[in-house]
């Protein structure tokens, strides 16, 4: 198919699938990005032809590191345009439930993330000027340790059903900013070679333009 300009229609709604780069309005399926579209067994996608940081949105699974501390602040970087943030309000405490944060907490705010700790969070609020909140009050949502981060375009990044992938010698975070984090649960030469080998795949198939796909290389 030949490009695609933002907002433009590439078929009707009715027999497709809704994929990555497209929205629907009325009954049509259109185009969110200048790119070319794809219909692979009904599933519409578009693949952009220049590549945008990561537009965040509420919800939205991010790995990101931890550039500053500043007022009850953690400042992060995840590939996004816009300020971002995790405040100290917004995390759960080690062994501690529910409760307030006290000065002492602010005191030891390195001791939970440190400059250039990588860490699984959510998005939980934009504001209306683009400022970015995150939070972290789930048993899923940590600092990242004893793996490797992989950056592919977020425009690149499969919808999946979670973005978290479990398997019984590794696990993969895919953060929708697109960054990846795959760590080993043991010290074994075969995981090693696994976890190599699914960071080449991805690098190979986003350099092409390619999305992609986590079932066929599990």
């Amino acid at each position: 198919m030949d490009f695609k300009l933002p907002g433009e229609n590439i078929c009707e709604s009715e027999d497709y699938i809704r994929g990555h780069g497209t929205f629907i309005k009325g009954d049509f399926l259109l185009s969110s990005y200048f790119g070319t579209p794809k219909i692979i067994n009904k599933l519409v996608t578009v693949t952009p032809k220049f590549f945008h940081r990561y537009t965040p949105e509420i919800g939205d699974v991010v790995v990101g590191r931890v550039t500053g501390i500043f007022n009850k602040k953690w400042k992060i970087e995840m590939n996004c345009k816009s300020d971002v943030s995790l405040n100290l309000s917004s995390i759960n405490l080690p062994g501690v439930t529910q409760r307030r944060k006290l000065e002492s907490d602010e005191i030891l705010m390195r001791e939970y993330f440190d400059i250039d700790d990588l860490l699984v969070a959510e998005v939980q609020k934009i504001s209306k000027t683009g400022f970015v909140s995150l939070h972290t009050r789930s048993e899923k949502y940590k600092k990242l340790l004893n793996g490797i981060l992989i950056k592919i375009p977020s425009s690149l990044v499969p919808q999946l059903k979670t973005k978290f992938l479990n398997f019984s010698d590794f696990e993969i975070i895919i953060g929708c900013n697109g960054y990846i984090w795959i760590s080993p649960l043991n010290d074994s030469i075969e995981t090693s070679r696994r976890i190599f080998k699914i960071r080449n795949y991805l690098i190979e198939t986003t350099s092409k333009n390619y999305i992609p796909d986590f079932d066929k290389i599990l």
